[in-house]
């Protein structure tokens, strides 16, 4: 099995090549291992005293992703949790710990906590959610064994109802604490590192997207966001089933927008959902502007590749002004 250190130097190098220039790494790769100091924050050490003693807590999605990928942490911090307790107790003893935060509490198939909080002009979100392993810690006819091999299979079940596979990468929090940080499993069942690899924004499954058809903006935006490829399969099943993000609450679908907009390479992500058929179903004027064509002489291009040229260039012109 190829080492860790080598597998990360080839990771970040490909990752900070253009696309064009990246290659596809072979990598035999059967049990994955990760250090976990590569996953700390300063805020996990007063977290482990808010945990107690016995809940199971994994780092999960796109602070995992990111830090596999070594990308800058800026003005946010954000991670996810999976916990074997309530996350709003959790949540309660981690905001005395920090003698500060606001405390939110929503429900989706799931409890999810979350505490915001503010330090030095960077902004740290934490969500826990809930996975309930009860039935298991309760079951008489199991050994420990048997325990472990079970909460490790409702890990990777967790793991496999969530959006794209760069964001469906697991490790445990106690391995990622300061001096007790040691090697750890990264559990991975939908094969997320292969494809942070290929820089490739792939579906876990089209079930979960149809579930929440919201995942489709987010793939994209993420694909912007990393400067990744977009899964060629689930291109064409965009397109095929691009009304379903009808069915989404308008508000998720405006965050998800402005996200895209408040990126870099936003002409060219909206160029791929306009052509996916996804823009048109959530702002139906596009559609409206692809038959209008060109609207006068003085216009060098058709209405619609017009306003995305308009988009580049104050994207541009932003970027010279900071």
């Amino acid at each position: 099995m190829l080492g860790i250190e080598k597998l990360l130097e080839k990771l970040l190098h490909r990752q900070n090549l253009p696309k064009d220039q990246r290659e596809e790494l072979d990598l035999e790769i059967d049990t994955k291992y990760v250090h976990g100091l590569l996953f700390y924050n300063t805020y996990f050490e007063p977290l482990s005293k808010a945990l107690g003693k016995d809940t199971v807590c994994l780092i999960v999605g796109g602070w995992i992703r990111d830090r596999l990928l070594n990308r800058p942490i800026k003005d946010r911090v954000d991670v996810d949790f999976i916990v074997t307790s309530p996350p709003l107790e959790i949540v309660k003893r981690f905001r005395q710990v920090l003698g500060k935060g606001d405390i939110f509490q929503f429900e989706k198939e799931k409890d999810v906590a979350t505490i915001v909080f503010y330090e030095d002009g960077i902004r740290y979100r934490f969500d826990f959610s809930y996975m309930d392993i009860s039935d298991i810690m309760s079951n008489p006819q199991m050994d420990f064994y048997d325990k472990e091999r079970a909460i490790i299979d409702r890990i990777e079940k967790d793991l496999l109802t969530r959006d794209f596979t760069v964001n469906a990468m697991a490790v445990v929090f106690d391995d990622a604490l300061g001096l007790g940080a040691s090697q750890t499993v990264l559990f991975d069942p939908s094969g997320g590192l292969e494809d942070l690899q290929k820089g490739l924004i792939r579906p876990v499954s089209y079930e979960n997207i149809q579930k929440d058809p919201v995942r489709i903006l987010r793939g994209y935006r993420i694909a912007q966001q990393l400067d990744f490829d977009i899964d060629r399969d689930f291109e064409k099943w965009v397109k095929k089933n691009h009304t379903i993000i009808k069915n989404s609450p308008s508000e998720r679908v405006r965050d998800e927008i402005l996200k895209i907009f408040e990126g870099e390479n936003t002409e060219d992500i909206l160029e791929k959902l306009i052509s996916a058929k996804v823009f048109g179903s959530v702002v139906p004027y596009v559609e409206e502007m692809v038959e209008m064509g060109k609207t006068g002489q003085m216009h060098r291009f058709p209405l619609l590749q017009h306003s995305l040229k308009t988009v580049g260039y104050m994207e541009e012109f932003l970027k010279k002004k900071s």
